[in-house]
């Protein structure tokens, strides 16, 4: 498909033009997109949340299936941030500074995981609405 253009386009060159176009792609920089990146930013921030709440699910808890069980859940949780990481920078998105940490969201975490203890019914507890939780230290 590509000879064929050139082609045509060496058909309709003028009489005394060279016979290869000199012509170059202009590189453009892709801008990226506001709502992928605030969407992949919080997706990576989600990972904090998570590693957080493994944590605060597991302090007063001394079984270990259930530990290797959140083991596996933080390591995967890591493996999402890592392909938010890789689609940040392929959208040249701007990329956080620190690696995601569950002391981030801890307080929050450990006030869910009370809640859900001290809760008699199947409902989550509004505390442990994670889009209300707020990063320590902002």
């Amino acid at each position: 498909m590509r000879y064929i253009a050139m082609m045509a386009t060496l058909a309709m060159a003028p009489a005394g033009t060279p016979a290869v176009a000199q012509t170059k792609a202009a590189a453009v920089a892709p801008t990226p997109s506001a709502g992928t990146c605030s969407a992949l930013m919080a997706a990576y921030d989600n990972t904090s949340k998570k590693l957080a709440a493994n944590f605060a699910s597991g302090v007063a808890d001394n079984s270990a299936p259930r530990a290797t069980l959140r083991a596996m859940e933080d390591a995967n949780a890591l493996a999402t941030a890592q392909i938010a990481l890789s689609l940040m920078r392929d959208n040249h998105c701007a990329l956080p500074k620190q690696a995601p940490a569950a002391a981030w969201y801890i307080s929050a975490a450990l006030t869910c995981s009370n809640d859900q203890l001290k809760a008699s019914s199947t409902e989550s507890p509004a505390t442990c609405d994670r889009t209300t939780w707020v990063r320590a230290g902002d």
